[in-house]
């Protein structure tokens, strides 16, 4: 906290603390009096405290549920994810006032609790009827977050995706997963669309595939959340939740999807007569040219829209691609395209919970050690870095075909807007060059249903 010359700012919450600058009074801890002003006025752990089930013997609990969520929850936010970092900060100020149900100095005159009292607190969090309160408050919040900010009319998108949440332990649940390489949870998420909102999560082992119980998981958001605001009008993911079941259970309710398709075999053979690069000298700028197909499997038996995104990038000798699948039958493409790239608004969401994910994880850190703002985007767990995908595509190893190991990851690179979609390479790319597409491409369309 600096200096404050000639005034002393209060807070609400507690009107024996004045905030000023003074020498021995100095706390790095300043911003949690924001947190708990902000806290006090949505009353979150207030909430919490009154529907949470408590199964202590009340007339010998020192420390109530809703000081021990404000400790906890104010002391992630600060960038303190290990429980002992608790007892590490049991000595400042700021954070025993903020903690504390007491008005008045006195909570200046006792510690904190300490690590195994937190621990028996996320124990306690466990319990079913907890979990269940716990996805709900998620679920309510996230709700008011979209009315207060304006965007409770209309239709909405609903975007789901899947995050690793790394471990450092052997946490139940926490398994190796090879692709991220580490020992991780891996949940679903639910985020809304036009905000970026969070709506929920389903907390899974880190061997669990992306798109493992996300039919259920989906449909439940959905209902829930057209009960609570309107109409879900599209649901958006990556390939990994393109699957069969999925699109049939969104067709069978009447929602709108978009999804990103993974190739094979049959759709490279779908686009190699788009992938001709045109006669002529290459301009400088990159160019983009969009196909709408029509597309049947052994798993889809039903013909679907597709949508053939054809890119040529400067410097490259390939054309490169990715398709899209949608139950928009009559949209233009470029529409549809651009309402799928808007997926970068939740994606840099997921980024940013994967950092406080991450934090909440490790091991304690000093107090003294600097750490990166929410919004900063993460590396891959190999040295590789992320790349949008309406502006750099993935890296062709032969002709008309694309690399497989390019998966929906977290935004990186600056000359990309924030709302673009970003994917990530396994492997570092032969080339760094990110160049934007041009919106104003040529489109055509293959043959109708």
């Amino acid at each position: 906290m600096g200096e404050v010359h000639g005034t002393q700012a209060r807070v609400s919450f507690n009107g024996s603390i004045r905030i000023s600058g003074g020498g021995e009074r100095l706390s790095s801890m300043g911003g949690v009096l924001l947190l708990r002003e902000l806290d006090e006025r949505l009353g979150v752990t207030r909430r919490l405290g009154s529907t949470l089930v408590d199964p202590r013997r009340q007339g010998q609990v020192t420390w109530s549920l809703e000081s021990q969520l404000r400790a906890r929850l104010y002391a992630l936010a600060a960038g303190y994810g290990a429980q002992r970092d608790v007892a590490a900060l049991s000595s400042d100020p700021v954070l025993r006032l903020c903690s504390s149900e007491r008005r008045g100095v006195g909570p200046l005159k006792e510690a904190l609790m300490s690590q195994p009292t937190l621990a028996r607190l996320q124990r306690l969090l466990g319990l079913d009827a907890n979990l269940r309160t716990l996805e709900r408050s998620v679920f309510e919040l996230g709700v008011a977050a979209i009315r207060a900010a304006g965007a409770a009319k209309g239709a909405h998108t609903l975007d789901v995706d899947s995050m690793p949440v790394m471990s450092h332990g052997q946490q139940p649940g926490s398994v190796w997963n090879d692709y991220y390489r580490g020992r991780c949870f891996h949940p679903l998420m639910a985020l809304h669309g036009e905000t970026g909102t969070m709506l929920g999560a389903e907390l899974r082992p880190g061997n669990a595939s992306s798109a493992k119980g996300v039919r259920r998981f989906l449909l439940e958001k959905i209902e829930a959340f057209e009960l609570a605001l309107g109409p879900v009008g599209c649901v958006r993911g990556d390939s990994s939740f393109a699957s069969g079941a999925v699109l049939n259970a969104l067709e069978k309710r009447g929602t709108a999807y978009v999804f990103r398709l993974r190739n094979n075999p049959r759709l490279t053979k779908m686009a190699e007569p788009y992938l001709v690069t045109p006669e002529g000298e290459r301009p400088a700028q990159p160019r983009e040219w969009l196909h709408s197909l029509w597309y049947s499997s052994r798993r889809w038996k039903e013909r679907r829209r597709v949508i053939l995104v054809v890119q040529e990038t400067p410097g490259e000798l390939y054309l490169h691609h990715f398709f899209l699948v949608t139950s928009d039958k009559h949209s233009p493409a470029e529409t549809i395209l651009e309402h799928y790239r808007q997926r970068g608004t939740s994606e840099a969401r997921f980024g940013s919970s994967r950092v406080a994910s991450s934090r909440s994880s490790r091991a304690p850190r000093s107090r003294m050690r600097s750490t990166k703002s929410h919004g900063e985007p993460t590396r891959a767990p190999s040295s590789c870095t992320c790349w949008p995908t309406d502006c750099c595509t993935p890296f062709a190893g032969s002709r008309g075909t694309s690399s497989p190991r390019m998966e929906p990851a977290c935004p990186s690179s600056p000359e990309c807007s924030a709302g673009s979609s970003m994917s990530r390479c396994v492997s570092p790319p032969a080339r760094a060059e990110c160049t934007r597409t041009s919106p104003t491409a040529p489109t055509s369309s293959g043959p109708g249903p």
